[in-house]
């Protein structure tokens, strides 16, 4: 796994600590574990797959859910990163 430098240069989590681990436990097969390391990571991947057939597929572009998905998934990892820091640490 690489290392968040944001971690070890200020000593917290950033935002997005958990995702590579997160993902690599969905590899797994361990959904709940992942969902509970990084929240956001079904919405990432969402996110993710929804801009890939937005620049391959011209034909059937949707702007809208592409926004829809980024707001939804920065919400929730806005919302997961405060209540972690709040409450877990």
């Amino acid at each position: 796994m690489l290392p968040c430098m944001f971690k070890k240069m200020f000593g917290i989590d950033c935002i997005g600590c958990g995702i590579q681990r997160s993902f690599n436990l969905i590899l797994h097969g361990e959904f709940v574990k992942a969902f509970v390391m990084f929240p956001a990571i079904y919405t990432t991947i969402l996110f993710f797959c929804s801009v890939t057939f937005y620049a391959i597929d011209p034909k059937h572009r949707n702007p809208k859910m592409v926004i829809f998905l980024a707001i939804s998934n920065a919400v929730i990892m806005i919302t997961s990163y405060v209540y972690k820091m709040k409450f877990l640490f």
